[in-house]
């Protein structure tokens, strides 16, 4: 299982960074801001992207945030972390498809859109933090800001359906 969070952590920051483009400034309904308060599981498809886009422009996950932490994941596993991190630092910039962010567990999750916004943005920084100076924490507990989805909603997070 705490394999499983370390790539739920990795997972939430690609996911993030994918979920941008296509900002085209219309405004189709709600703005996730307006859903704050709102029940992930009573999100509309058209709610959910919403919340999605504004997570993705409220924060910025490079290539180099993402190698960096890839490498750190391979070392805290016994692989080589500045070997990681170069080798992926060398492949070619994938192109940001943008569009469709996962929203696998919404389903049933009781915890609020705030509680998620909060979560996400909390493990990208957690992401962001690690260098192959600083692995990241291998207890498989997720960043403080996640406890609320954690309890709420543990299979957003890679955890099991009813506990984490």
């Amino acid at each position: 299982m705490t394999r499983m969070k370390l790539v739920g952590v990795l997972m939430a920051g690609l996911a993030l960074a994918a979920c941008g483009g296509d900002d085209d400034g219309g405004d189709e309904g709600n703005s996730g801001g307006d859903l704050d308060g709102k029940q992930l599981s009573s999100l509309t498809a058209e709610e959910s992207q919403a919340v999605c886009q504004e997570l993705a422009a409220s924060v910025t996950v490079t290539k180099e945030d993402v190698c960096e932490f890839a490498g750190a994941f391979a070392g805290a596993f016994g692989g080589d972390c500045e070997a990681t991190k170069a080798e992926c630092m060398s492949q070619p910039e994938q192109p940001s498809e943008g569009g469709e962010c996962s929203t696998t567990g919404f389903t049933d999750c009781s915890a609020t859109v705030a509680e998620y916004k909060a979560c996400m943005t909390a493990q990208v920084e957690a992401m962001k933090a690690v260098t192959c100076a600083t692995p990241p924490d291998t207890s498989g507990e997720p960043p403080a800001g996640c406890a609320a989805l954690d309890q709420k909603c543990p299979e957003i997070l890679g955890g099991q359906a009813g506990g984490s």
